[in-house]
């Protein structure tokens, strides 16, 4: 995994940690932190192993409609 790659996945840790901290109380907050999180985890992964994530191909599709139009 590149640096880059790392200290975002780091980011995210922090961010996971002050969910989790943060939400601890509120149920139905602490489970949209941890869908958003994960979600992000898996753009990480997907980029790391040379994949295009899903919401930027969805981007690059839209671009390429819209540039025909």
């Amino acid at each position: 995994m590149s640096r880059y790659l790392e200290e975002a996945a780091g980011l995210l840790r922090k961010s996971a940690q002050a969910n989790e901290e943060q939400n601890a109380t509120y149920p139905a907050l602490l489970e949209q932190g941890r869908e958003r999180i994960a979600r992000e985890f898996a753009i990480l992964v997907a980029i790391d192993k040379g994949l295009l994530p899903i919401e930027i191909t969805e981007d690059v599709i839209e671009s390429l409609i819209n540039d025909r139009a």
